[in-house]
């Protein structure tokens, strides 16, 4: 009895893997290199308030450079992951009507995500340190908040959109 309820619910895990695993793909290279920019913008929001009392420029170089750096590795990840879909089986050549379906569609829904992440987290952070929060508790807080709301909007849209499926071609 007991292996027959273990057989099920992995049954149940592997059928949603399945059935999601892109969504858990494109959440995982979100999360990580969310998380390289956040841990960039600490260190840029503690650096710059040692040499700069400007709260407005503090708070727009903090974003940046977590914008940055995040970028850079999201697409490092996201190539990584999703090479296959774009690349012809036997040749090895690019499919550039795939890639380019796919490059639009995700520049569309990262364009909606990175609006919503960076102008919330600004302006999160700088009011945060206009009230004279710590400026790392700050970075902390500001980044938590956006980045909720920016990953919900990211999901939506990538399932409304079908990033990576063809049953609905908005471009």
């Amino acid at each position: 009895m007991k292996g027959k309820h273990i057989r099920r619910i992995t049954s149940f895990f592997t059928k949603f893997y399945r059935r999601y695993s892109t969504t858990i793909s494109l959440n995982k290279n979100l999360l990580l290199s969310g998380t390289v920019g956040f841990i960039v913008s600490l260190v840029v929001a503690y650096a710059s308030t040692k040499y700069s009392t400007d709260n407005f420029a503090n708070s727009a170089f903090t974003v940046i450079a977590g914008f940055v750096f995040s970028k850079v590795i999201f697409a490092i990840l996201f190539h990584l992951d999703n090479k296959k879909k774009y690349t012809k089986k036997f040749t090895g050549k690019l499919n550039l009507p795939v890639l380019k379906q796919i490059v639009t569609k995700m520049v569309f829904a990262d364009s909606i995500f990175d609006i919503i992440n960076n102008v919330t987290r600004f302006f999160i952070l700088l009011e945060l340190l206009r009230i004279e929060y710590p400026p790392v508790q700050a970075a902390i807080i500001a980044s938590l908040i956006a980045s909720s709301f920016s990953y919900l909007a990211i999901n939506l849209i990538v399932r409304r959109i079908h990033v990576f499926g063809s049953k609905k071609k908005i471009f």
